[in-house]
């Protein structure tokens, strides 16, 4: 065994190269950091496929990379899903539930999955737009220890082929290594998880070598068939008949040693579940796991911190796993160029400077933002997905019709025209207790189009263009709606801007005119977060101030 020592100083560091270290590594090369990543896979998986859909949100951050290549591909390789039949007991109707993904309600985002995509898919792209930015991945390596010292991070990675170790610096390191996470363990962090009753689920990619009559004009429609016996779903994939199954598994199967996941096996339980019989073909991947839910207590420790499934875990129902991950990641590095500017931005001793206490001060509150929105944003989408879950998984019969029922009548009504919207993750928002870079609205009054913490609405403007066009996905954005632009010697990216009237206008909810037309002041962050609204620019550089942040950090912001 030989060991290898080397005086590299880099940015950042990335444990597991599966689509949340990716999208960190991308994110890394557009914001100007030295990364490398490193994955203890020998290769990159072309069939082990978890995550299947790319939500919109996902889609509106990732547009700015490399001029919207990656987004090009990802519209390319994917599809849309067409719509969602249940076929319900027969209780409820002889046919089965329909929603028609056409009839959704986006508002105001330029795209509107979901995009169905194998994960393999999505991480062949983000590694293809990472090669293009100079960048590779290193496969066989894997963590074997770290320490933290002096504000930097000391790692040493193994070689899998030739057991050989190298010790390496960064001035940051993320744990993406998945829910078995090394990086959690050596940091300390203990992961909340707690199963399910009944919570064993068989998955696998099968081809559907015959047509079931029942199933003809659906190739593109997710299909649930929540039976007494346990539900299944079947999910539409790329390749020609192809589907994702995704079932409970019977009752007293919990492991691959209970089981041979052969074709008969699937055609058995499809028929138990659906009624229908498939002749099907299996792909290379079928697995059979226990479903829990969970999420870290802590999202960071000093200079290191977790992202995805190393820092939070629960079922694929609504697909929100994988997009939740990708949106730790973009999180996160942003704060990390950031506070990198303020550390070369800052000049020890200098007349007029802050102290560096002041500056750590600064760099703490910026870092610990990051554990702290996550946090507050993961526990409550993991209890919401823990509850559909259970609902949907019951095999309590008086549960099961209450199931029965209010799914006949959400997916029927006008109600779930938005469920879409939601499940894209477009709606999600952080309070401004939850984070101490988030502004709460001083003014009190409600002539803004949205509130601190929220997504930023992308309005159209009477220019023709919308507002996330003029986000910087760098820097924060300062926006002067309806009103005159202050000059500023800190290089900020200002947009002065008018508001197209309301009837041109597909926000949601929707902004009344009056607030279109009001003058107001609004700071983005790069992720498209507002960070604080007011009356004007003055007003909120009063309270950034407040809120601890240096004139190196406001001038680097």
């Amino acid at each position: 065994m030989s060991t290898s020592n080397t005086n590299e100083n880099i940015d950042l560091l990335i444990i597991g190269a599966g689509p949340v270290g990716l999208t960190a590594a991308v994110e890394a090369k557009q914001l100007g950091l030295s990364v490398r990543i490193v994955d203890r896979k020998t290769k990159r998986s072309t069939h082990d496929s978890r995550a299947l859909i790319v939500h919109a949100r996902v889609m509106e951050l990732l547009e700015s990379v490399q001029n919207g290549a990656v987004t090009k591909k990802i519209e390319e390789t994917s599809f849309h899903l067409e719509g969602i039949s249940a076929y319900l007991p027969k209780c409820c109707d002889d046919s089965p539930v329909e929603f028609n993904i056409n009839d959704a309600i986006w508002g105001d985002t330029d795209y509107t999955g979901p995009y169905f995509l194998p994960q393999y898919e999505t991480e062949r792209i983000l590694e293809g737009a990472f090669n293009n930015a100079g960048g590779y991945v290193e496969y066989g390596v894997s963590l074997e220890d770290l320490s933290q010292s002096d504000n930097l991070v000391t790692t040493t990675l193994r070689s899998i082929t030739n057991e050989s170790t190298e010790t390496i610096t960064s001035k940051f390191v993320i744990g993406a290594d998945g829910g078995r996470s090394k990086t959690r363990d050596l940091i300390g962090i203990k992961i909340d998880r707690h199963s399910l009753p009944d919570a064993y689920f068989v998955v696998a990619d099968v081809i559907c070598k015959n047509e079931p009559a029942e199933l003809q004009g659906k190739e593109k429609c997710a299909l649930m068939f929540p039976s007494k016996k346990g539900v299944a779903v079947l999910l539409p994939l790329p390749e020609k008949n192809a589907r994702r199954l995704i079932a409970q598994a019977p009752l007293g199967i919990t492991s691959k040693d209970d089981v041979n996941l052969d074709e008969k096996f699937f055609e058995q339980l499809l028929l138990e579940r659906t009624g229908i019989e498939f002749e099907i073909g299996l792909g290379p991947w079928q697995t059979i796991f226990e479903m829990t839910h969970g999420s870290s207590e802590s999202f960071r420790v000093g200079n290191v911190m977790l992202a995805g499934d190393a820092s939070h875990v629960h079922s694929p129902v609504g697909g929100q796993g994988m997009n939740l991950g990708m949106q730790d990641a973009m999180n996160l590095l942003w704060k990390l160029a950031w506070v990198k500017r303020i550390s070369e931005g800052y000049t020890p001793n200098e007349e007029g400077q802050e102290t560096e206490e002041e500056v750590a001060s600064t760099i703490e509150t910026i870092l610990n933002s990051y554990n702290l929105e996550r946090q507050s944003l993961v526990k409550k989408l993991v209890e919401s997905v823990e509850f559909a879950t259970k609902m949907i998984a019951t095999r309590n019969p008086v549960l099961q019709s209450i199931r029965n029922m209010a799914l006949q009548i959400v997916i029927s009504s006008n109600i779930f025209k938005n469920a879409p919207r939601k499940m894209g993750q477009l709606e999600m928002e952080f309070s401004p207790k939850s984070s101490p870079i988030i502004i709460e609205n001083q003014t009190k009054k409600r002539t803004f189009i949205c509130d601190p913490g929220q997504r930023l609405p992308n309005i159209r403007l009477e220019d023709g263009s919308h507002l996330h066009s003029h986000i910087d996905r760098v820097r924060y954005t300062w926006f002067f709606l309806n009103t005159n632009a202050m000059k500023s010697s800190y290089g900020w990216n200002i947009v002065q801007a008018i508001p197209a009237l309301s009837d041109r206008q597909v926000s949601i909810p929707s902004i009344s005119e009056k607030t279109l037309a009001s003058q107001q002041v609004l700071l983005v962050r790069p992720d498209q977060f507002v960070a604080a609204v007011g009356d004007s620019q003055v007003d909120i550089m009063k309270e950034l101030k407040n809120a601890g942040l240096t004139e190196t950090a406001l001038a680097t912001m």
